[in-house]
């Protein structure tokens, strides 16, 4: 496409420097007319990133008479082999994210993430700045203090709608756990058990505590330095990392425990509405370093009170398939649930959720059979979504607010593996641990490559 000497002028400087976002102040002006007509018209979407999760995304939008894509961006060209029947007349396509929002902004209405995790915070909140609804994959940040910076740009665009990519929160079974929950059917929480996988060599993640292998080719088609976006250093280039095992690395994704934390811990937040953590402590055999650690055992601790049984509220949140002593508990062993699990302990009985909505029921240690389902209207967690960009109202599960809430203690207790067996004590309400300067000196925040950093909302 041919541009101006002015037009690529401006380009250039606004990928020069993060603070060149500022302009995207004019732009969102634009846009708010846009989206003061897209009840009447159609909500464009521009898509960052098109592999993996994205095309889940894509599906789950699709024949919604009303969405349509308008462009897509991918560090690695050949990904874009796979939207050709998601996209709108006169799409287009860019390897650099920031392009979009440079040349293009008002050519979409909504952004949705797809991204390793550590791209997440910049591209949500500069969506955010430039007045666009998000869609934002789990976890929705990286790293503990990003979670300060999303609050603040979801306040500063309250009138735009966001969901993040917990989509099994919309299945009738966990809908159902969490009206049984929350209406206190079992009594009050005593407290909560989660038990997840563990990562080992496959097609996501690689064993734990490996380093990130020996460097490839770069092949061409990859933009390997886009790839790296935010990152101060770097990384070889290895399958090891792209397309998908960039998860089981400290500096690109969070392990087992932030990659499953939003879909196992959202139902304790949909229920009890629970505040920030006040502590936290994992326990594993070695601290994680490059890579993220295996056979951990996270307690994370809140606040009770006359909601809860007791004075405290403890989340034990285990990977490796480590499970609780259900003797302890006065449990058996669940009847049909064998992998992951969430289960809440009450004072009158216990429930046991599977992912995917599958729950077993008991009182007084026993089996109960018969239980009484409450009843749960319809959810559909994309188009629901898509409706509220478009005016057409509709409750969402999983919007900013409480996504961000949601992924605290995931990223609480990964990030407490680089102190293991230490208890961290967490002041939520400032970001940052009481009790321990050298974690909030080292697992708190990342600095951000120039010209990647997020955007200053102001």
């Amino acid at each position: 496409m041919s541009e101006s000497t002015t037009q690529n002028n401006s380009r250039r400087n606004f990928l020069k420097t993060s603070a060149a976002f500022g302009a995207g102040i004019l732009a969102s002006n634009a846009v708010t007319v846009r989206a003061a007509t897209n009840k009447n018209s159609k909500l464009r979407i521009f898509q960052i990133g098109t592999g993996g999760i994205g095309g889940m995304q894509r599906k789950g939008l699709k024949g919604h008479p009303k969405v349509e894509f308008a462009g897509f961006c991918d560090t690695d060209e050949t990904m874009f082999k796979r939207i050709e029947d998601y996209h709108g007349d006169g799409y287009f396509t860019v390897t650099d994210y920031r392009e979009a929002f440079a040349d293009k902004v008002d050519q979409f209405d909504a952004v949705i993430v797809d991204t390793p995790d550590h791209h997440h915070c910049p591209m949500m909140v500069t969506a955010l700045k430039h007045g666009k609804h998000v869609y934002g994959q789990k976890p929705l940040v990286h790293q503990l203090d990003e979670l300060r910076l999303i609050r603040e740009a979801v306040a500063a665009r309250p009138e735009l709608f966001t969901q993040m990519g917990n989509q099994r929160a919309c299945t009738t079974g966990r809908m159902q756990a969490t009206e049984i929950l929350k209406s206190n059917t079992l009594g009050r929480p005593v407290e909560a058990h989660i038990w997840v996988g563990g990562m080992s060599r496959g097609t996501y993640f690689v064993d734990p505590w490996s380093d990130y292998g020996k460097a490839q080719e770069i092949p061409e088609t990859v933009h390997w330095d886009l790839w790296n976006g935010p990152l101060t250093e770097s990384l070889p280039y290895s399958e090891d990392l792209h397309p998908r095992r960039w998860r089981s690395f400290w500096n690109t994704g969070g392990g087992m425990l932030a990659d499953w934390g939003c879909h196992v811990i959202d139902i304790l937040y949909f229920a009890y509405d629970l505040p920030h953590p006040v502590a936290v402590q994992t326990n594993t055999i070695k601290p994680s370093g490059v890579c993220h650690s295996g056979h951990n055992q996270s307690v994370i601790t809140y606040p009770g009170g006359d909601n809860f049984a007791g004075d405290t509220f403890p989340l034990h949140f285990n990977d490796s398939g480590i499970k609780p002593s259900f003797a302890s508990l006065g449990l058996p062993e669940p009847k049909t649930i064998k992998g992951t699990c969430t289960l809440v302990v009450c004072e009158e009985g216990a429930l046991f959720v599977e992912p995917g909505g599958k729950m077993e029921i008991y009182r007084k240690g026993k089996l109960v059979e018969n239980e009484p389902m409450p009843e749960v209207g319809p959810r559909d967690h994309w188009k629901d979504w898509a409706d509220c960009a478009l005016g057409d109202e509709k409750p969402l599960w999983t919007q900013f607010d409480i996504g961000s809430r949601i992924t605290e203690p995931a990223l609480l207790a990964t990030k407490a593996t680089r102190f293991p067996g230490v208890e961290l004590k967490w002041d939520g309400e400032n970001f940052r641990f009481t009790n321990h300067e050298e974690a909030n000196k080292t697992i708190l925040s990342r600095t951000y490559r120039e010209g990647f950093a997020p955007p200053s909302m102001g």
